[in-house]
């Protein structure tokens, strides 16, 4: 007796072939994504990480511009003083005010508190707005910045010098700094000292 041949033995050898193509796509659409979001995670570090840097970089940047600010009024007031105390001696005033000159004191003014400056009364003198902000325009610096001029003796081989000696000792503001109170109250912001000698025969 003659059996009938097999007729699903063509179709049953297709089909685990048509499977093994789907799960192979189907297994790299999967690592295709896993590659893009680890991608999207990089791209977002580095551009967090860069946004982080310009941003310190341009906190440095303005550091660094008002302490600048700050030295050049230092450097004003301190020229000031000194040119006002050659004037002084010279007995030609140019200047429209002129800082007292302090008497000697042990220790000196400048060193012995903040309360020296930051009083009111103070003996610290403010150098005028027109010497350190232009006369148009807004003003870079809010508060001006001071000096103070005290006589200092020189004792040479146990014998008092007859020279006049000044140590003149100036602190600028930057521009962040508010303007001076009432109270003369501490500065809050960038804050640089300066200290010349000079000895007049």
């Amino acid at each position: 007796m003659r059996t009938a041949p097999f007729l699903f033995t063509k179709s049953s050898r297709r089909l685990p072939a048509r499977l093994g193509r789907r799960q192979r796509r189907g297994t790299q659409r999967g690592v295709v994504l896993i590659i893009a979001l680890v991608m999207l995670v990089v791209i977002s570090l580095l551009t967090t990480l860069s946004i982080r840097s310009a941003i310190s970089t341009e906190s440095v940047s303005g550091n660094v511009r008002t302490t600048e600010l700050a030295s050049q009024a230092a450097e004003i007031a301190l020229r000031y003083c000194e040119s006002a105390v050659v004037q002084i001696n010279s007995g030609t005033v140019t200047f429209t005010v002129t800082p007292t000159i302090q008497p000697y004191q042990n220790p000196p003014q400048w060193m012995s508190s903040t309360v020296t400056w930051d009083i009111s009364p103070s003996n610290a003198f403010v150098i005028p707005a027109t010497y350190v902000n232009q006369a148009t325009g807004t003003a870079t610096y809010k508060r001006q910045p001071e000096c103070l001029v005290e006589r200092m003796p020189v004792v040479t081989a146990g014998v008092l010098s007859n020279t006049s000696t000044y140590v003149i000792t100036a602190r600028g503001f930057g521009p962040e700094v508010a303007a001076i109170d009432a109270a003369r109250s501490r500065p809050q912001g960038s804050e640089v000292w300066m200290q010349s000698t000079i000895e007049i025969q």
